[in-house]
C-alpha cells in the first residue's frame, strides 16, 4: 500500500531564525551565583560592586543600559512610589515580589531592544538583583516563605534586618520635627533564626541565594533597654558571619569614617574575608561633607571592608527633582517647556537614553516580531 505524502505548507514553518534575531540570549549563570561572582570579585581585587535602588522597570531598563553590574530593589522606594507609603513596613509582603517580576521585564526589555537594535552586536549583561525584605514581615516561618517567592522569581540576593517586624521604620532614626525615637530590635536569637529561614528556602528551592544580613542595632534598642551602638552591631555580626552570610550591612547615621572603621575592624579580626554593605543613602549628608572637604570615598569604604554599596534612593531623589523642575515649567508654560525640553535633549551629548521613547520602548523590534509571527 503507497505511503500518504505529508502535505507540505510554507505557512506552517516556524521562522527559527527571524525570531532569534529579536531577542538577546538569556543568560546561563544563575543571577544568585552571579552576584556572589561579581562580590567576590570586588572582594579579591580590594575594590567594591555599588548601585542604586531601581522601583521599576523603565529605572531597570535605563540602569542594564548604562552598564550596572548589580541592582538593588528598595523597599523605601516601593513603599513611596507604589503607594504613597512612609517606610514603615505597611506595604503588602508580596509587593517586593512583584516588584522583582517588573525588574526582570525592565532588564530583559533593554537587553533584547539593543539586541535587536545593534544586529546582535550588543550583547548586555543581566544585572542580578538583590533585594529588601525588611524583617521578614512575621517570623521564621513567614521569612522562609517570602525568601522562597523572591528566589521563584529571580532575586539574586536578599537582606533582612533585625527590627521587630511589628514596629519596623526606615533605617535612620525616625526624624519627622523634633520627634525622634529608636528603632525597636528582636533579640539577636530571633534575627538568627530569621537569617536560617532564608537558608532553609536556598535549600528547599536548590538555589544558594546571597544573604545580606542587616542590623540596625547603632542606632536601636531591644524593648525596655538602653539603646545599642557600635559594639552591639559587631557581636551582631560575629554571630552572622558564623551563620555564614554572604555579606552584613550595618545602618550607620552620619558620614565620618569613625563608625564604618571600627565596625569593619572589629568584625574583619575574627573574619578577615567577612564582605560587608554600606548604604550611601541620600538622608545622610554627604553633600555637606564634600562641600566641607571630608567627604569619604567608595574604595575608602572598600578598604575597610565595605565590598557591597548602594544607595537605596538615589534613582527616587534624582527622579523627583528632575520631574518637580520640568513639571513646575509645564504648569507654568505649557508647549512652550515641551519645546525647550526637545531643545535640551537635542543639545545633550550623549543623547538620553529616552529621547527616542518608541526605540527605547523596543517598537520597532515589536513590529517586526508581529510580522515575524503573522507570516507578512
Amino acid at each position: 500500500m503507497a505511503t500518504a505524502t505529508r502535505p507540505v505548507s510554507p505557512h506552517a514553518a516556524y521562522p527559527t531564525d527571524a525570531v532569534s534575531r529579536l531577542f538577546a540570549p538569556p543568560e546561563s549563570e544563575v543571577p544568585a551565583l552571579k552576584l556572589r561572582r561579581l562580590l567576590h570579585e570586588a572582594r579579591d581585587k580590594g575594590t567594591f560592586l555599588h548601585t542604586a535602588g531601581a522601583y521599576d522597570a523603565f529605572t531597570s531598563a535605563i540602569m542594564t543600559k548604562l552598564g550596572f553590574k548589580a541592582l538593588y530593589g528598595s523597599g523605601w522606594q516601593l513603599a513611596a512610589t507604589k503607594s504613597m507609603y512612609p517606610d514603615i513596613g505597611i506595604y503588602q509582603s508580596h509587593q517586593m515580589v512583584e516588584l522583582v517580576l517588573e525588574m526582570r521585564k525592565g532588564i530583559e526589555g533593554a537587553r533584547n531592544t539593543s539586541w535587536y537594535d545593534s544586529e546582535g552586536k550588543d550583547r548586555l549583561e543581566a544585572p542580578p538583583a538583590f533585594v529588601d525584605m525588611e524583617a521578614g514581615f512575621g517570623g521564621p516561618t513567614q521569612t522562609f516563605t517570602l525568601a522562597t517567592e523572591l528566589i521563584r522569581v529571580g532575586a539574586a540576593g536578599v537582606h533582612l534586618e533585625n527590627q521587630d517586624p511589628s514596629n519596623r521604620t526606615c533605617g535612620h532614626i525616625v526624624n519627622v520635627g523634633k520627634q525622634k525615637r529608636n528603632k525597636v530590635l528582636v533579640p539577636r536569637k530571633d534575627w538568627l533564626g530569621k537569617l536560617k529561614a532564608i537558608k532553609g528556602a536556598g535549600q528547599a528551592t536548590g538555589v544558594d541565594v546571597v544573604i545580606i544580613a542587616r542590623t540596625d542595632s547603632i542606632d536601636g534598642a531591644l524593648p525596655d533597654q538602653e539603646p545599642g551602638g557600635v559594639k552591639m552591631a559587631i557581636d551582631d555580626a560575629l554571630e552572622a558571619a558564623e551563620l555564614g552570610v554572604d555579606v552584613i550591612w550595618p545602618e550607620f547615621n552620619n558620614v565620618d569614617l569613625e563608625q564604618p572603621q571600627e565596625f569593619g575592624e572589629g568584625v574583619r579580626k575574627y573574619y578577615p574575608n567577612q564582605m560587608l554593605g554600606f548604604n550611601l543613602s541620600p538622608s545622610l549628608y554627604f553633600g555637606k561633607a564634600k562641600q566641607a572637604g571630608t567627604l569619604i570615598t567608595n574604595q575608602q569604604l572598600a578598604d575597610l571592608g565595605f565590598t557591597l554599596q548602594f544607595s537605596t534612593l538615589f534613582n527616587f531623589r534624582t527622579a523627583g527633582m528632575a520631574l518637580e523642575k520640568g513639571l513646575r515649567k509645564f504648569l507654568n508654560s505649557g508647549l512652550d517647556a515641551l519645546a525647550d525640553l526637545q531643545i535640551e535633549e537635542d543639545a545633550q551629548n550623549p543623547a538620553p537614553i529616552t529621547k527616542m521613547h518608541q526605540k527605547f520602548a523596543g517598537m520597532n523590534r515589536w513590529l517586526v516580531l508581529e510580522q515575524v509571527l503573522s507570516g507578512k
